[in-house]
């Protein structure tokens, strides 16, 4: 490592951001080689001493870049002073130190990224411009108005916070899984946003983090991955759109409950075409034997109860119509 400035060095070895790294040094807290450093100044961390209140900074170790399936029930920091699992509890066996970019919350799964490089670490952390994508399981069935209603957005926090799409993912007995997408939206809380539109959250999971997925990954799972899949979220954000397009077009199209409903009950009306090989409904059945003049559900003449062939049938091929009971 060569001669850069204090901030860079500090950022790099997962110490604090650029911005905290000025507010240490204004401070007077940071040393070099025994002297106080100033805004501006430079130093080598392999040759330098380097100190921030009295504590020297160790070389830096081998950068590592890691995809990691936070489980739910885990904190996305290294220790917590309450005493809850951690996402250290998963990394023991990892020689390196490594700092998450960002968090999921508490009672939140999914992927998080993982290094000790802290100047990639900031860039990713301040970066919009990548989908990030959420599976929100919630109770109940969803609506076509459900899911315009995501789609309109709301300000939080002050800031107006709009989805680049949501669709219904998945549909179970008295529950629904949605796939909600935010792009050029800075890091927000996706439960309160359903929360506030009205929705009862029980599980949320991120499952992509632009073009980085959990896929190969179980919770508490973690894999170690090239710098380039890294730097590919800040140099190709459009990745990430495009595997979620491909995976989109690829998946079976869900309609809202009430949407599929109206979808079934048209084609339920709606004749075969000439030829068709679909079966056909009991009311087609009945529509085809009957005379097209008359109610499909009375022989042409006689009375109900009685045999009679149809024109040019022999016998063996009389309909027989039976008075169904009234239940």
């Amino acid at each position: 490592m060569s001669t850069e400035r204090l901030q860079k060095i500090l950022a790099q070895a997962g110490i604090a951001s650029r911005r905290k790294a000025e507010e240490l040094i204004e401070l007077g807290l940071v040393t070099v080689n025994g002297k106080a450093a100033k805004l501006g100044d430079k130093a080598d961390i392999m040759v330098d001493h380097i100190k921030i209140d009295g504590k020297l900074i160790q070389k830096p170790e081998n950068l590592v870049y890691l995809t990691f399936y936070k489980p739910r029930g885990v904190i996305s920091q290294l220790s917590d002073p309450e005493g809850r699992p951690t996402i250290a509890d998963y990394l023991t066996k990892l020689k390196f130190r490594v700092f998450p970019i960002g968090r999921l919350d508490y009672n939140s799964e999914g992927v998080l990224l993982l290094t000790n490089d802290g100047e990639i670490a900031e860039k990713i952390q301040k970066a919009i411009f990548f989908p990030r994508v959420y599976h929100v399981k919630i109770k109940g069935h969803v609506t076509a108005e459900m899911i315009e209603r995501l789609k309109r957005g709301m300000r939080m926090n002050s800031k107006s916070v709009k989805p680049h799409s949501v669709r219904l993912s998945d549909e179970y007995n008295k529950k629904s899984l949605v796939e909600i997408v935010f792009l050029n939206t800075p890091s927000l809380d996706v439960k309160s946003y359903f929360e506030q539109k009205g929705f009862l959250v029980e599980k949320l999971t991120r499952t992509g983090f632009g073009h980085i997925t959990l896929s190969g990954l179980k919770p508490g799972d973690y894999k170690i991955v090239n710098k380039t899949k890294f730097d590919a979220l800040l140099a190709q954000p459009e990745l990430g759109v495009r595997d979620l397009e491909r995976r989109i077009d690829k998946e079976r199209e869900l309609l809202p409950t009430d949407l599929r409903s109206k979808r079934n009950a048209i084609r339920d009306i709606t004749p075969a075409a000439p030829g068709s090989s679909d079966r056909k409904s009991p009311l087609s059945k009945a529509l085809a034997l009957g005379n097209k003049t008359r109610s499909p559900l009375r022989p042409a003449s006689g009375r109900l109860g009685e045999k009679r062939p149809r024109t040019g049938a022999s016998s063996s091929q009389a309909i027989t119509v039976v008075k169904r009971k009234r239940t």
